[in-house]
C-alpha cells in the first residue's frame, strides 16, 4: 500500500480548540480509507506560520522535505492537505518552487477540499492545473500580505492612541502582578503579587542575586505567577529587567521572529508599583554581578569583593576558593587566569599563581574604608542625579529641536506669497506662537533642573560618606548575627554598598590597591616579605 502523509497546520496554538484539527484529519483518513494508503498522521505545525515560511524552514513540513531530498520518501507517496495554502501562503515563487520541489521527487499533493491532485504526470499532461495552483498560491499570498498590512495599520492606530490617551489598552497581554477589567479601559494591581515584586527588587539592589532570591521564595513556598511549578532565576530577571514595574510601556513588532521596539515607550501607561530610584538600583546592582568574577560563594557571600578584586599583572579576576572546608572568611585569593593555565600563541596569559589569604584583604580594606576620599565621586551611582541629568538631557534635546522647528517656521513665513492666502499665514503664525511658549517653559524648566542638580550634587558627597559608615558600622557587628540567612543579607547588602565606592582592588606581590571610583587609591601590604624584597630590590 502507498503512504499518505496528512500535514495538517494552524498560525495559531488558539486554533486547535476549535473544529479545524478534527475536520482535517476527519478529511485525511477518509481519503485514505477510499484509496487504499496507509495513513502517517504525524505531520503538524500549530501555530506555525505559512505566510513567513517557518513552517518550510523550522517545522514538521521541514523535516519532511529533508526526508524528501534524502530520498527516504519512497516516490508515489501522497501529501494531503486541506489546501495548498496549508503548504505556504510566502511569495508565488517561493511557494511555486516549493510545490515543484514536492510533485517533483515524485510524492502528489492532494487539496481535500476540492479533492485536487497534483502530480507531475498529471501537471504535465494538463498545464491548467499547475496556473490554478499558481492562482490559488497568488490568492493566499495576498489575503495574508492584506491582513498582515492591516494588523499593522490597526497596531499603529492602537500606538497613537495610547499616546495620545494613557486610558487607551493595546492588548490584554499584561505583566502577571495586574488584572484589566472588563471595559480593557483600566489596570488594576495585584497587591500581593505586587509585594513579591517589591521584595525582589529590593533584594536585587542590596546584593542577593535572582537565584538566591528564587530559591529563598521557593523554600517560603510562596505561588509563582502564572503556571510554573516553582520559581526560577530566568523569570525573576525578565520581572527585573520588566519597564512595566515603573509603569512604562514599549510598544514592539515582530521582525523575523523578533519581538523589536516600535515607536517611544509609552510612560503611565502601566500602574507602577515599584520607586523608579529602586528599579535603576537594581539595574545597577545586575550589571555590577555580571562584571567579570571567579569562584562561587555557594550562597554564603564568603568573598565581599567578587567582581571587585583583579589580578594587577594580567587584569583577570581572583577565583575564590576554600580548599579543606574552611569556614566563612577563610578562603585564598588567586588569579582565575593563572589558575586556568590560559594560554594566548603557546604562552602562559598569566603565571602569578601565589595565593593570598582573604580573611587578611577582608579586614585591611574594612580598616581603610574610612580614609577614602570619596569627594571625586559626586553621584557616580547616585539615582537622585542621574535622574535629574537625564531629565535634563532631555530638555536640551527638545529645546534644541523646538528652536530648530522654529528657525523653519519663520523662514516658511518669510517665502510666503502675497497672493498664498491669509489662511496659510494664520497657521504658520499659530504654530510659531505655540513653539514660542514651548522654547519658554523649556528654558525655564531647564533651569529649575540646573539649579536642582546644583543643590543635590552639593549634598552628595555627605550624604554617600554617611551611607558608607552606617555600611561599615553594621558589618563591624555581623559577629553579633546568628541567624546565617540574616548574616547572608547583611553582608550581601555590604558588598553592593562597595561597588558604589570602590571600582576595583589590584593585588599584586606584596600590595593590595584599593582604588576608589575617581579618588586617590589606597595601597595596603599583604605580604611583608615580599614588600621588604621588593624594597630591597628599589634601593638595589
Amino acid at each position: 500500500m502507498a503512504l499518505a502523509f496528512s500535514y495538517l497546520r494552524m498560525s495559531r496554538p488558539e486554533q486547535i480548540k476549535g473544529d479545524s484539527l478534527r475536520r482535517q484529519l476527519e478529511a485525511s483518513r477518509e481519503y485514505a480509507i477510499k484509496h487504499g494508503l496507509t495513513l502517517n498522521e504525524t505531520m503538524q505545525d500549530i501555530g506555525v506560520s505559512a505566510f513567513r515560511g517557518k513552517n518550510r524552514t523550522e517545522g514538521t513540513l521541514a523535516a519532511f522535505l529533508d526526508l524528501i531530498r534524502d530520498g527516504d520518501i519512497p516516490s508515489g507517496s501522497v501529501l494531503l492537505v486541506e489546501n495548498l495554502d496549508r503548504l505556504s501562503r510566502e511569495q508565488v515563487s517561493t511557494a511555486l518552487a516549493l510545490f515543484l520541489s514536492i510533485i517533483d521527487a515524485g510524492v502528489s499533493i492532494v487539496t481535500l477540499s476540492d479533492g485536487q491532485v497534483y502530480s507531475k504526470a498529471e501537471v504535465d499532461r494538463d498545464f491548467t492545473k499547475l496556473l490554478m495552483s499558481i492562482v490559488y498560491m497568488a490568492r493566499a499570498h495576498d489575503e495574508s500580505a492584506m491582513k498582515s498590512a492591516r494588523l499593522v495599520e490597526s497596531w499603529k492606530a492602537k500606538r497613537a492612541r495610547a499616546q495620545a490617551d494613557p486610558k487607551a489598552k493595546l492588548t490584554g497581554c499584561i505583566p502577571g502582578w495586574l488584572t484589566l477589567n472588563k471595559a480593557r479601559t483600566e489596570f488594576r494591581v495585584r497587591e500581593d503579587r505586587a509585594a513579591i515584586v517589591c521584595r525582589l527588587f529590593e533584594e536585587c539592589a542590596s546584593g542577593i542575586g535572582s537565584r538566591m532570591s528564587a530559591r529563598r521564595l521557593n523554600d517560603e513556598n510562596v505561588t509563582p505567577f502564572g503556571r510554573a511549578k516553582g520559581w526560577r532565576n530566568t523569570s525573576i530577571r525578565q520581572i527585573l529587567t520588566n519597564e512595566a514595574v515603573i509603569g512604562r510601556f514599549q510598544p514592539g513588532v515582530m521582525k523575523d521572529g523578533v519581538r523589536v521596539p516600535e515607536g517611544p515607550p509609552i510612560e503611565g501607561y502601566f500602574p507602577a508599583i515599584v520607586p523608579e530610584a529602586l528599579f535603576f538600583r537594581a539595574q545597577k546592582a545586575m550589571t555590577g554581578r555580571r562584571k567579570g568574577s571567579a569562584g562561587q560563594d555557594r550562597g554564603t557571600c564568603a568573598n565581599l569583593f567578587r567582581g571587585l578584586v583583579r589580578c594587577a599583572y594580567c587584569g583577570g579576576p581572583m577565583y575564590y576558593h576554600t580548599s579543606g572546608g574552611l569556614p566563612e572568611g577563610r578562603g585564598w585569593l588567586q588569579c582565575d587566569i593563572a589558575r586556568r593555565r590560559v594560554r594566548k600563541d603557546g604562552e602562559l596569559v598569566c603565571s602569578h599563581i601565589k595565593t593570598y589569604p582573604y580573611e587578611m584583604l577582608e579586614r585591611h580594606v574594612l580598616a581603610c574604608l574610612p580614609d577614602i576620599d570619596i569627594s571625586q565621586m559626586l553621584d557616580l551611582e547616585n539615582q537622585a542625579t542621574a535622574a535629574l541629568r537625564e531629565e535634563l538631557g532631555q530638555v536640551e534635546a527638545r529645546l534644541a529641536s523646538a528652536l530648530a522647528k522654529q528657525k523653519r517656521l519663520v523662514a516658511m513665513a518669510e517665502e510666503v506669497e502675497p497672493g498664498d492666502g491669509d489662511e496659510v499665514d494664520d497657521a504658520l503664525a499659530g504654530r510659531i506662537a505655540e513653539l514660542r511658549s514651548e522654547i519658554r517653559s523649556l528654558r525655564a524648566r531647564r533651569k529649575e533642573l540646573e539649579g536642582r542638580l546644583q543643590s543635590t550634587e552639593a549634598a552628595v558627597v555627605n550624604g554617600e560618606h554617611e551611607l558608607m559608615m552606617a555600611a561599615l558600622e553594621h558589618m563591624q557587628r555581623l559577629d553579633e548575627i546568628d541567624d546565617r540567612s540574616e548574616r547572608y543579607r547583611a553582608r550581601a547588602s555590604f558588598a553592593q554598598d562597595l561597588k558604589r565606592f570602590i571600582e576595583r582592588i589590584d593585588i599584586n606581590e606584596a600590595f593590595a590597591d584599593v582604588i576608589p571610583h575617581g579618588g586617590e587609591g589606597i595601597a595596603l601590604i599583604l605580604d611583608a616579605k615580599a614588600f621588604a624584597g621588593m624594597m630591597e630590590g628599589n634601593q638595589a
